[in-house]
């Protein structure tokens, strides 16, 4: 089961999400589907960082991408 406060756990399903996204052969909504909830469990995986003290900048990570 998915612990909602382990970042590390949240971004390997983010990944997963979107692994699946990429080879998706669903139309376009279930693509864009998972690009969502991957978008939103790195949301909360730098919430659980923050809640566990660890700073994280997603800002300059976002511009690195």
């Amino acid at each position: 089961m998915l612990d909602p406060l382990n970042a590390d756990e949240l971004r390997l399903w983010a990944q997963h999400c979107a692994a699946k996204a990429e080879h998706t052969v669903s139309p376009q909504a279930e693509r864009q589907r998972l690009l969502t909830i991957r978008d939103s469990l790195l949301a909360l995986a730098e919430s659980a960082d923050w809640l566990h003290g660890r700073s994280t900048d997603l800002a300059v990570q976002r511009a690195a991408e």
